[in-house]
C-alpha cells in the first residue's frame, strides 16, 4: 500500500518537475552565457570608442559623487561600476570583468526572464534549446551590444526584468509579497528610462498597464495599492538624478533632461529623421578616429528645401502641424525608416567597411526579423487554452515594443529596433511549431507566405537604396 502511494503521490513528481525546470533554466544561463562570451570575442573592442567610452568613463567617477555634467542618467555608470573598480585595481585583465557581468546579466534577462515574460502574455512553448534561440540571435545580428558598453541591451533587459516582476506580482497571494515585487518592477523601469530616455513612453504606459492589465482581476483597492508602490520604487530610483540635475540645472526634476542647441533632445532626433533615413558611426582603424555617416531620403531632403525648415528650433507641436501637412510624404518616409530598422547589416556599431559590401548579412537579418514578425502576429491571433484574448496581447505586445515606434520617427540606427527584433526572435523561439503551422487555417497561412516571399526583396532593395549615397556631414 506504501508503494501505491508513494507511485500516485503528487509531490514526489512536482519536486521532480521543479527540478528539471531550475536545471533547465540554468543550462540555458550557461549556455547563453557561453554565447555572449564569443560575440564579446568576435568584436574583440581594443578600446571603447563614442558613446561606449562615455558610460565607461563616466562609471569611474560615479561613486566620487562629483557628478560630471556630461553625465545625464546615472544608472548604467552605477551598474558598470563594480566592473570598473575592478579594471582599475587589475588593469592588466583589460574589459574581462564588464564582459563577464555583462555576459551573465544579459544571458539571464534573455533565457529566463524574457522567456517568463513573453509565454506569460502571448503563450508559446519554452524547452532548453528554445531558450536559446533569442540570446543565439542576438549575438549574431548584435554583438556589438554584447561586447560594448552601450546602453540599448542593458535598457532592454531592464524594461523585461520590471515586466517579468509585475507579472509575477499578479501571481501572489500574499500582499506583501506583491508590493515588494512590484516596487522592485519601479525601481527597474525607471532604471531602463534613466539609461535610455525613449524608455520614458514605457515607464508612462505602464502605469495604466498595472490595473488594467497585470491586475484587472483584482479589487480596486489593490490596484491602486500596486501602482501606489510601483510610483514610489520609480520615485526612490530617481532621488540620485533629482541631486545630478539640481546640480547642473538648478532644477530637482526626475527626468533626464538632454538638449541639442537648446532643443530638446527627442525633438532635434524628429527633425533630423525628416532628412536623414538612417544613420551610422564609422571608425577609421589607421587613425582611431570615429565619424559619422548619414543616409539622405530624397523625398526629407525635398521636404526641408521646399518647406525652409534647416533653420527651424524644432518643437513638438511644430513637428505634429508639418507631419499634418504632408501626410504621404512622411509616410514615405517612415516606411523607409521602419525598413532601415530592421536591415542589420553592419556586424560592428562602429562601421570598418562600407555597409553596402554586407548585403548577405542584410538579406539574411530583414528576411528573420519579417519572419518573426508573421510568427508574432500568428501567435496573437490564435486562440489558445487558457491564454488571455488578442487584444490583451496586443496591448502587452505594444508595451514593449512601444520604444520603437516611439523612435521611428527619428533618425535610425538599426540598434534603435532591438525590442521589436527580439520580439521577432522569441516567436520564432517559442510560438513556431507544428502545432502552429496546423492550427492555423491555409487561408490564412498562404497570404502570410506570400507577403514574405514578396516583402523580403522589397524590403532589402529598399534598404540597398537607402545606403547607395552616405555624406559624411550635415547640409
Amino acid at each position: 500500500m506504501d508503494a501505491m502511494k508513494a507511485e500516485t503521490d503528487p509531490l514526489p513528481q512536482m519536486s521532480r518537475t521543479y527540478t528539471i525546470k531550475i536545471s533547465e533554466k540554468l543550462a540555458a544561463l550557461i549556455l547563453a552565457t557561453l554565447l555572449m562570451f564569443l560575440a564579446q570575442l568576435y568584436i574583440n573592442p581594443q578600446t571603447f570608442l563614442g558613446d561606449a567610452y562615455n558610460y565607461w568613463d563616466l562609471s569611474s567617477k560615479i561613486w566620487d559623487f562629483s557628478f560630471p555634467k556630461s553625465l545625464r542618467g546615472y544608472v548604467y555608470p552605477l551598474l558598470l561600476s563594480p566592473a570598473r573598480i575592478f579594471f582599475d585595481a587589475y588593469p592588466g585583465t583589460g574589459y574581462l570583468a564588464v564582459h563577464l557581468i555583462q555576459a551573465v546579466a544579459f544571458s539571464f534577462a534573455l533565457t529566463i526572464s524574457l522567456p517568463y515574460v513573453f509565454s506569460k502574455v502571448l503563450g508559446g512553448r519554452i524547452t532548453l534549446m528554445r531558450r536559446l534561440v533569442a540570446p543565439a540571435l542576438v549575438a549574431i545580428f548584435f554583438p556589438p551590444l554584447i561586447a560594448y558598453t552601450l546602453s540599448d541591451l542593458p535598457a532592454f533587459c531592464l524594461i523585461v526584468g520590471a515586466l517579468a516582476l509585475i507579472l509575477k506580482a499578479s501571481e501572489q497571494k500574499n500582499t506583501v509579497s506583491a508590493i515588494i515585487l512590484i516596487f522592485l518592477a519601479g525601481v527597474l523601469a525607471y532604471g531602463a528610462y534613466n539609461t535610455r530616455t525613449i524608455y520614458l513612453f514605457t515607464l508612462i504606459a505602464l502605469l495604466p498597464a498595472i490595473p488594467l492589465l497585470a491586475f484587472k482581476s483584482q479589487s480596486l483597492r489593490q490596484k491602486l495599492l500596486m501602482v501606489g508602490f510601483f510610483v514610489a520604487g520609480a520615485a526612490i530610483t530617481a532621488i540620485p538624478q533629482c541631486l545630478i540635475n539640481q546640480k547642473h540645472l538648478d532644477s530637482p526634476t526626475p527626468l533626464v533632461v538632454a538638449s541639442v542647441n537648446d532643443a530638446s533632445l527627442f525633438a532635434s532626433q524628429l527633425k533630423w529623421g525628416i532628412t536623414i533615413q538612417r544613420y551610422e558611426t564609422g571608425y577609421d582603424t589607421q587613425t582611431g578616429a570615429i565619424f559619422p555617416i548619414f543616409y539622405f531620403d530624397p523625398i526629407g531632403v525635398r521636404l526641408t528645401d521646399e518647406l525652409k525648415i534647416k533653420g527651424t528650433v524644432p518643437t513638438l507641436p511644430w513637428y505634429f502641424k508639418l507631419m499634418l501637412s504632408e501626410p504621404v510624404s512622411f509616410l514615405k518616409i517612415y516606411t523607409k525608416h521602419f525598413v532601415n530598422g530592421l536591415d542589420v547589416r553592419d556586424y560592428d556599431t562602429y562601421t570598418k567597411i562600407r555597409s553596402k559590401e554586407n548585403d548577405t548579412r542584410s538579406a539574411t537579418s530583414i528576411a528573420t526579423a519579417l519572419f518573426g514578425l508573421i510568427c508574432l502576429f500568428l501567435l496573437i491571433i490564435r486562440k489558445q487554452q487558457h491564454s488571455s484574448h488578442w487584444a490583451t496581447r496586443t496591448c502587452w505586445l505594444a508595451l514593449i515594443v512601444l520604444p520603437v515606434f516611439a523612435i521611428l520617427p527619428g533618425a535610425i540606427e538599426t540598434r534603435f529596433f532591438l525590442p521589436l527584433h527580439v520580439m521577432a526572435y522569441c516567436a520564432i523561439a517559442f510560438g513556431l511549431s507544428k502545432q502552429c503551422v496546423k492550427a492555423t487555417p491555409m487561408k490564412v497561412l498562404i497570404p502570410l507566405g506570400i507577403l514574405f516571399v514578396i516583402a523580403v526583396p522589397v524590403a532589402f532593395m529598399i534598404a540597398k537604396a537607402a545606403i547607395s549615397s552616405p555624406a559624411f556631414q550635415l547640409n
